[in-house]
């Protein structure tokens, strides 16, 4: 519940963001408006508030679409397909960052990458549990899923 909540409060504050450079920064350099009267015209819309409202509810309801938990079940233990693990993660560029004893995290090596996801680019493998937990952004957890896949279909 945590992480849903930072990812959407994460995710409205790059909303408003976006909003303020775009509709209140540039207009002040392309026309000379001011950052105020600007606010006062788009406040005065309803076309405005109704679309920023309707941004602010994909914002809650973003982690919900863009985030999963997935099961990965394998033919025998974790240890035994560990190896399968480190070349899916580094076929897609990621490093691990933190291993405990029950949970690896892998993040991307890109700065850039990070950037753009948000800093919301690390892909957790519970490996303690039966079958393996896969958590994270969805595209990649699904692609990881698939490049396991293929690896230990070459392997039987």
């Amino acid at each position: 519940m945590k992480d849903y909540i930072r990812r959407s409060a994460k995710f409205i504050l790059y909303i408003v963001v976006i909003f303020v450079v775009l509709l209140g920064i540039v207009p002040y350099f392309l026309d000379g408006k001011s950052i105020t009267d600007s606010y006062q015209e788009l406040m005065g819309d309803s076309r405005f508030t109704l679309v920023f409202g309707l941004l602010l509810a994909y914002g809650v309801f973003y982690p919900l679409a863009a985030f999963t938990r997935k099961e990965r079940h394998l033919n025998g233990s974790f240890a035994q397909n560990r190896d399968k693990f480190d070349r899916a993660f580094a076929a897609l560029n990621y490093v691990k960052t933190l291993e405990t004893e029950d949970r690896i995290v892998f993040r991307k090596k890109s700065m850039l990458s990070r950037i753009f996801q948000f800093n919301e680019d690390a892909i957790t493998v519970f490996t303690k549990e039966n079958p393996v937990v896969v958590t994270g952004f969805r595209k990649w957890v699904v692609r990881i899923d698939r490049i396991i896949d293929q690896y230990i279909a070459r392997e039987v």
